[in-house]
């Protein structure tokens, strides 16, 4: 370690404020950044001795979180020398840019708890959507692929419709005229499978 500009940790102190869960957050803290003082020459007991003077309460539940990580995700306990050396270690990757966050709970909250809670949650909720739009994208080919022949419905009302009939003066076949049309009409289809369309007649 060598100067303040040098190697130091910076640690940003967030204390005198509550945590609230969903999603995890810390509300109306004091915030203090401290980058001169070298953590890394201390052990826990001494570190929380440190942390009593500067923020003037108790400080028995501390917590800390690197910067780039979201409260849930990287929230840990600093309880015991391991998790103190351990917090010391973080800050001191290159990822976390010798920054690191330091919380205190004042309230006693089950932080930990409320984070696993918030992760596991947000998990389930990802799968469920998942889930849901593939059983909605099944559904929807079973809809469209397995629709009952009974309920299809042609509306080809072209030829031989009575109301069309009646609008281009084409009389109305009697029961004599549907048996020659039905010849003419065989005769008709084998030469020409085209639609006939009706006419509209001037008179």
């Amino acid at each position: 370690m060598e100067s303040s500009n040098g190697t130091y940790l910076t640690i940003d102190f967030h204390y005198n404020g509550m945590f609230a869960p969903n999603p995890l957050v810390y509300l109306d803290p004091i915030r203090m950044s401290v980058r001169d003082v070298d953590f890394d020459g201390m052990n826990y007991r001494e570190f929380v001795l440190w942390v009593t003077k500067l923020t003037r309460g108790n400080c028995d539940n501390l917590y800390y979180c690197s910067s780039h990580e979201r409260l849930a995700e990287g929230i840990r306990r600093i309880g015991n020398d391991a998790d103190y050396f351990e917090f010391i270690e973080d800050g001191y990757m290159a990822k976390n840019e010798l920054r690191m966050n330091v919380y205190i709970n004042h309230q006693n909250e089950p932080i930990l708890d409320w984070a696993d809670k918030e992760v596991l949650t947000g998990d389930e909720v990802s799968e469920l959507v998942e889930d849901d739009d593939t059983d909605s994208y099944i559904s929807d080919i079973m809809e469209c692929e397995h629709e009952p022949d009974e309920g299809v419905h042609t509306f080809d009302k072209t030829v031989d419709d009575e109301f069309l009939n009646k609008l281009c003066g084409k009389p109305i076949p009697n029961s004599n005229q549907e048996e020659v049309n039905d010849d003419d009409d065989d005769e008709v289809s084998d030469e020409d499978d085209e639609v006939v369309f009706p006419v509209f007649d001037e008179n």
